[in-house]
């Protein structure tokens, strides 16, 4: 059997499943066990994650990132929009009848930017959900919404950081401050320990580009100690420019022969404007299955286009081909 594509590795002292697994118990591991099957090639009969794409709006302007860009490339996108809050609450109503194990909160810009976010985490957790993640910059994690956080009962804290000091961190976060990244970084840890709660875990991420080439093992040194496990992902030349072609020296492109994907057997993607889309990569966006809330989750996961992308020989076509490819479209 084809083995899942891989386009990030983990670094962590101990297995993240494993340690959420003992946290949250039977529930967890049964979910973890079906995501398993999923990407051994079976599709459940409903999604078992959904990405949130709660604003398109970013506080940054990072050169690799559409969200940063004066223009956008996929279709759909609108910058400075923000999600409804009423259709985060349709997903969350049907995820909850359905079951939704996992949701994650951000996807094209800085989730953040909603001053109350952590209310967004505690519905979700009323909805069931179990698994609830967030994916930020980290600049505007302050002590207090770091303590909101924690108390609404967050699972996963996904900080995107790629750099190993000041100077590289100014060239690929524009908008960002290193000393700040540190001190919220290290401010959530001392809340978390104060309020005895063993999640969120921290995970914290580094894309390897020609922008931070050699700094992978001095990111160790310095997010290491502090991270509860670290991600360090594939380059993907989004934007698609030469001008936007950071890979790494050396880094060749994966292509579509290296297994397949199994995001579109795991996983829907909402995004801020209603779309409903196979991935959580912005090449998902070639691909729209649906909308909210006229089709629904449950209505777009079992629809022929949705199966489609889930089938064998799905990755040889677009736009799964470029994705897997980790370049332009």
């Amino acid at each position: 059997m084809s083995q899942p594509f891989i386009r990030s590795r983990l670094l962590a002292p101990r297995d993240p499943q494993a340690v959420l697994s003992g946290l949250l118990g039977a529930p967890f591991a049964e979910y973890r066990r079906r995501w398993a099957e999923a990407e051994g090639d079976r599709r459940p009969a409903a999604p078992l994650h959904l990405d949130v794409d709660v604003t398109t709006a970013c506080n940054f302007r990072c050169p690799m990132c559409p969200a940063g860009q004066s223009g956008h490339i996929f279709p759909g996108f609108e910058k400075g929009r923000f999600l409804d809050r009423a259709l985060y609450r349709k997903a969350l109503a049907e995820g909850r009848a359905f079951g939704l194990p996992s949701l994650r909160l951000g996807l094209t810009g800085e989730p953040l930017l909603i001053d109350d976010l952590d209310q967004w985490v505690a519905e979700a957790r009323e909805a069931g959900v179990l698994d609830i993640s967030l994916i930020s910059n980290g600049r505007l994690l302050s002590g207090e919404m770091s303590r909101r956080l924690i108390r609404a009962g967050l699972t996963r804290l996904m900080i995107s950081v790629d750099a190993a000091g000041a100077g590289t961190y100014a060239r690929v976060r524009p908008g960002g401050d290193w000393r700040i990244l540190l001190k919220n970084i290290d401010d959530f840890l001392r809340l978390r320990r104060e309020l005895n709660s063993p999640t969120p875990l921290l995970r914290i991420s580094f894309v390897e580009m020609s922008l931070n080439q050699g700094q992978q093992r001095a990111f160790e040194e310095i997010f290491g100690p502090r991270a509860d496990y670290l991600s360090f992902q594939r380059y993907q030349n989004i934007l698609g420019g030469r001008e936007t072609d950071f890979r790494p020296a050396g880094q060749a492109p994966a292509g579509a022969g290296q297994g397949f994907c199994a995001e579109p057997l795991t996983r829907l993607a909402l995004h801020a404007d209603g779309g409903l889309f196979p991935c959580c990569s912005d090449f998902g966006r070639r691909s729209p299955l649906g909308r909210l809330p006229a089709d629904g989750l449950l209505g777009t996961w079992n629809s022929a286009a949705a199966a489609a992308l889930a089938r064998p020989g799905a990755p040889g076509r677009e736009p799964c081909r470029s994705c897997l490819a980790g370049g332009a479209l």
